[in-house]
């Protein structure tokens, strides 16, 4: 059954009393698209596909997002004394997304997302946070595209548009965090030597998102002391290979002048590379490696945790303490032809070290293993069966400390 919304939309738009041309193109919801039909019968190419899309979107676009997830979970945590173990199950609203695109022309646009997420420090669990509130415009056509506000970081975007499935699993950066997907600042980004280079630069607070704190002066905590270096570059020899690497360095924010109070921070640099082929919507595998280096330049290291904090809680408050991580993470992904269903696998290692007073601590341990089966229902509707199994030893640098997580449910993303 085909909804369409474009009708709806203007209506409204009429009785505003706004000029509902505004509106040109709409938003359409189809179980196949007409382009879709004519690709597959060799009418159009992909690219004129695309440009035909672009000119349907009209200057005003709506999109909407959902991860509707139902589990079952059992954690096992395990110390000297003992192991204990919980057991948990329901229905989250892992994310909703809400996003407005607005064309100015064919070389200026701005975007505003909306994302819902959790707030233990409000009186409801649920809140809606700015996630992108940016303005693009092309300097140089594609070769040189400006960002300008709270858009993408460079690279979890663009690893989750080749992995396909975050509402199953994040990237491997955004998981344990080293990197939050969007952030305040301004961005180059663009394609070269007819796309076969591609590239994204920017400098940021650092903060992330949802995480816009003030001091009494009313400045934004974190905004002008140590702006945030984060890049991708890209190159793609031939058609379905990738070959991307990463490089970020900066203070994630911590390192702040307040009322004449200096605060050194943590320097955190990430270094990533990632491989990856395929195809667009069939098929695709790909292989991360990633380095995280976080050291405390005060004595306030663990209010800033990243990395192997987040995994396992580990803080230190010594000057030039730090924590070394390293990573993998090999993923696929596949459609079985002629069906409605697809499958999915990840699998994840890394080993997280501090070093305190110059002496290095008993490595954590992570492994994860994703396996899921997809079933397409209808176009913008996936839902997925998913095994989820994550263990950590030696967690928090203590060799009898361990923990398991095994989950098992129905994952979904709802979009249009």
């Amino acid at each position: 059954m085909n909804l369409n919304i474009k009708k709806s939309v203007a209506a409204a738009v009429v009785l505003m009393g706004l000029a509902p041309s505004a509106f040109a193109g709409g938003v359409q919801i189809d179980n196949k698209s007409l382009t879709d039909v004519l690709i597959e019968k060799g009418v159009l190419t992909k690219e004129e596909a695309k440009q035909v899309a672009k000119n349907e979107d009209g200057k005003l676009k709506l999109e909407a997002l959902f991860y509707l997830n139902t589990y079952s979970q059992k954690a096992d945590t395990t110390t000297a004394a003992g192991t204990t173990s919980t057991k948990t199950a329901g229905l989250v609203v892992d994310r909703a997304y809400f996003t407005a695109k607005y064309n100015f022309n064919d070389d200026w646009m701005m975007r505003l997302t909306t994302d819902m997420g959790t707030d233990g420090a409000l009186s409801k669990s649920q809140n809606i946070y700015l996630k992108y509130a940016y303005l693009e415009g092309k300097l140089a056509g594609d070769a040189a595209v400006l960002r300008v506000g709270q858009s993408h970081t460079p690279w979890i975007d663009y690893e989750q548009d080749l992995w396909k499935y975050r509402y199953v699993a994040k990237t491997m950066i955004d998981t344990y965090g080293f990197d939050s997907s969007a952030d305040l600042g301004v961005g180059l980004k663009g394609k070269l030597l007819d796309g076969k280079v591609g590239y994204f630069v920017t400098e940021t607070t650092g903060r992330g998102y949802g995480n816009r704190t003030t001091n009494a002066g009313g400045a934004t905590t974190g905004s002008t002391n140590g702006l945030d270096f984060d890049a991708r570059v890209g190159v793609y020899p031939i058609d379905g290979l990738t070959l991307d690497v990463q490089y970020r360095n900066g203070y994630k924010g911590t390192k702040t002048n307040i009322a004449s109070v200096t605060n050194s921070g943590i320097k955190s640099t990430l270094l990533q590379g990632m491989v990856t082929y395929g195809s667009e919507k069939d098929w695709r595998i790909g292989l991360n490696y990633v380095a995280n280096k976080d050291k405390g330049n005060t004595a306030v290291f663990g209010s800033g945790a990243h990395g192997g904090n987040v995994i396992s809680g580990l803080t230190t408050a010594a000057v030039n303490d730090e924590v070394n991580s390293r990573g993998t993470a090999v993923w696929a992904w596949g459609k079985i032809p002629g069906t409605s269903f697809g499958g999915l696998a990840r699998y994840e290692n890394m080993t997280n070290q501090l070093t305190t007073g110059g002496v290095k601590g008993t490595k954590e341990k992570l492994t994860r293993y994703v396996a899921g089966l997809e079933y397409n229902v209808i176009k913008g509707v996936d839902f997925s069966l998913v095994y989820d199994r994550t263990k950590l030893t030696n967690r928090g640098a203590v060799a009898a400390n361990a923990r398991k997580d095994t989950r098992f449910g129905v994952y979904s993303q709802v979009k249009f």
